[in-house]
């Protein structure tokens, strides 16, 4: 090498050092181009303009750049890892596999080489031969920091909570002062439910260890699953401030706001994390959901489906999003969507090892109580739970068994009163899906009924592997889930009426008085109307259900009705920002500023409800209709005006009042409502006598019976296991 050469290789370095990049990258390629043989040529500058393209983001033209110079060099590792690390960087885990195969072919004894296989092999979703060359490697070597936290972050995946804590453990007592390996403990015993031993693990920390941002963000992720969140949420703020580029502490900052309802300034965090990461998928999905739960449906759906990748290949929250935001609002034909779900649950058998029920010897059930369990994320204050609660107390338990099968986040009293009323508890929200189907088997359960469908923290896929003969999805999702382990969808005549092409062709289970149940623990006493000179139509449905088509309803309602306000409430309105959103909204529809009125977010359901006591008229939403506002509203002795839409989503309200005994305000057109708008306005203000004689018709009808209501269910328990135990169907 001559001294020339020497003295531009210096220069070369210098600049890159020094952050000259433009300067650096001329000098390398001076350097690479001074001859084309393998000896003119000096593999670091290959590898250092390599990395300085990466440090561009320069992804495609580094992959070009390492294609080339492998050829040079193909026994050269230091330079084949980068290039890998660049493969890894462009999510190209196929070319990846090649390139590491090849280097492992030239040094089958590399353990770099051999940990780039494990993550690419893990990246690949082939997680247990991922765990294998781990596993392998520590039987030669075990005292290799990467492989203990690589084979740690595999097992965690894998949720084999033990195994993960141990290679944490044992990367710990390698390496006392590597912050990775504390971070990752930590992150494992919150997922696990294990929030004590996180505590102390903190609290013993030295300060140089407790305060790096890796352990930080370990302990934000723990208060969030304490439901801690403005605590977590000043936390994940001074992190995302030090660490922009890390798109874990956006998405955890956002799902803080999100949780405490702060939604604009949730979607502002979520667009500042991908200005850092863009492109990045879960944040993209992210805001995707920000956005829908803003009103801003079809940007969101975009979003989403731009962002999720291959259908083929959907994750479980990914799927979930898709599916609950295309079936509200009807962005994705049903066609489509069973395509999805069908594709997601092929992949999810193959984790298993067929029908768990099979596994196990059951009783013959006509000499005993049915066994039933209800699967939920939602035994809470959530309208499944205010919904179920009735049905669990009023079985007959000389004719069922009733376990509550608990995965919610976030328990409070009324968790409480439906575990009480249940014959037996378990809670399942910790473990795979494979795991806690294991247990649900070992129940011998006659019938799981699943409350939940594609909505959040919900966990279907435990159905996929059959823990019982008999499966049926009720009450917490608007549409079918399409599912083939699914054998039936328990709804009535009025919502399936609405159903369209193959939909209709479901298992559609019909109870014939309704198929809810409204019995609220405490009916607030009834007062006359709140003095007001105008007559007041109102929404208290959610803002995200504001649709363009909402406001143009509710706007030709209010012009044919002059003399007539319009009351809002969301319980997104704890954010003044999307007050104003929403007088944006309606104000462009043409709605004077003075006749819309909007009601800020109260604390307790007692003083939510007192609320109705402003409103004359409720109007529906659409597409997706109120199920437990329209309850509300009838309790509080308001009339609900609803058009009878398209597929359950839009028939929940219609459901509702036909059962409850007005069939009257359910209306098959817009003109149609807005002439009965214009006929109850014309009444003038409800006074107290009409607000209780709605309320005495509601009491009387079937909506209020949960008896009558849980008999048919059981009923079709009954005919179901009669009909697989005497093998006329198969199930």
């Amino acid at each position: 090498m001559s001294s020339k050469e020497s003295d531009l290789r210096q220069k070369a370095w210098l600049a890159h050092h020094q952050g000259l990049l433009g300067n650096a990258e001329e000098l390398y390629r001076q350097l690479l181009t001074k001859g084309s043989i393998e000896a003119k040529i000096d593999c670091r500058d290959a590898i250092n303009l390599g990395a300085l393209l990466r440090s561009q983001g320069r992804l495609k033209e580094a992959r070009a750049h390492y294609h080339h110079y492998l050829k040079i060099f193909p026994q050269e590792v230091s330079l084949r890892l980068n290039g890998i690390n660049a493969l890894f960087e462009l999510e190209d885990h196929i070319e990846a596999k090649g390139w590491i195969d090849q280097g492992i072919q030239s040094h089958p004894g590399n353990i770099d080489l051999r940990l780039a296989q494990a993550k690419n092999l893990r990246c690949l979703k082939h997680i247990n031969e991922a765990r294998q060359v781990l596993e392998q490697l520590i039987q030669n070597d075990q005292n290799r920091l990467g492989v203990w936290l690589d084979l740690g972050l595999i097992c965690h995946q894998q949720q084999d909570w033990s195994a993960a804590l141990s290679a944490f453990e044992r990367a710990t007592k390698l390496d006392p002062e590597d912050p990775r390996s504390y971070a990752n403990r930590i992150t494992v015993l919150q997922e696990k439910g294990d929030f004590l031993t996180a505590q102390n693990l903190i609290r013993t920390l030295p300060n140089q260890i407790a305060t790096n941002n890796l352990v930080q963000g370990a302990k934000a992720g723990l208060l969030i699953k304490q439901q801690k969140f403005e605590e977590a949420e000043a936390l994940l703020t001074s992190l995302c401030i030090n660490q922009p580029d890390n798109p874990i502490n956006w998405l955890n900052r956002a799902a803080c706001l999100r949780s405490m309802k702060i939604m604009g300034r949730c979607t502002w965090v979520l667009k500042q994390g991908l200005r850092w990461n863009p492109g990045h998928a879960d944040l993209e999905q992210s805001l995707g959901q920000s956005l829908a739960e803003m009103g801003k449906h079809k940007q969101a759906m975009e979003l989403l489906q731009r962002s999720a990748g291959p259908i083929e290949q959907l994750t479980d929250t990914y799927l979930m999003n898709l599916q609950f935001l295309g079936a509200g609002y009807h962005l994705i034909s049903s066609t489509e969507r069973q395509k999805m779900s069908l594709l997601w649950e092929g992949r999810k058998k193959k984790e298993g090892v067929g029908d768990l029920w099979g596994d196990v010897i059951h009783e013959d059930p006509n000499k005993r109580a049915l066994k039933v369990g209800y699967l939920s994320a939602d035994f809470a204050n959530h309208p499944v739970g205010r919904f179920i609660l009735p049905i669990i107390e009023s079985h007959d338990r000389r004719r069922v068994e009733v376990w509550g099968l608990n995965c919610t986040v976030k328990e409070d009293e009324l968790s409480t009163k439906i575990k009480n009323k249940c014959n037996h508890w378990l809670n399942i929200r910790f473990g795979t899906d494979l795991e806690i189907a294991r247990l649900i088997s070992d129940l011998k359960l006659d019938i799981l009924v699943e409350l939940g469908g594609f909505t959040g923290n919900s966990r279907i896929g435990i159905c996929i592997h059959r823990p019982a003969p008999i499966q049926l999805s009720y009450l917490g999702f608007y549409a079918p889930t399409y599912l083939q382990s699914i054998d039936g969808w328990i709804g009535d005549q009025d919502l399936f009426d609405g159903l369209q092409g193959i939909d209709k062709q479901q298992n559609l289970l019909k109870v014939s008085g309704g198929y809810m149940a409204f019995k609220p623990e405490v009916e607030p006493k009834l007062r006359e109307r709140v003095a007001n000179k105008y007559f007041q139509f109102g929404c208290f449905n959610h803002s995200r259900k504001l649709t363009q088509e909402t406001i143009d309803l509710f706007c030709k309602v209010l012009e044919a009705t002059p003399e007539a306000q319009l009351v809002l409430k969301s319980i997104s309105f704890v954010e003044e920002a999307e007050q104003d959103r929403i007088r944006d909204l309606f104000e462009d529809n043409g709605l004077a500023n003075e006749r819309l009125v909007i009601l800020p977010w109260v604390e307790g359901w007692l003083n939510h409800v007192s609320l109705y006591q402003q409103v004359d008229v409720a109007l529906d939403p659409l597409p997706y209709g109120g199920a437990t506002t329209t309850c509300e509203a009838l309790m509080m002795g308001v009339p609900v005006l609803t058009i009878a839409g398209e597929g359950m989503v839009g028939r929940l309200s219609a459901s509702i009042l036909m059962n409850g005994g007005f069939k009257e305000w359910v209306c098959q057109s817009e003109s149609e409502l807005i002439k009965k708008a214009i006929k109850l306005s014309k009444q003038g203000p409800r006074n107290l006598k009409e607000r209780q004689k709605v309320r005495e018709i509601l009491h009387q009808s079937p909506l209020s019976d949960a008896k009558r209501l849980t008999n048919e269910l059981e009923e079709i328990y009954y005919s179901l296991t009669k009909r697989h135990v005497s093998k006329e169907i198969v199930i």
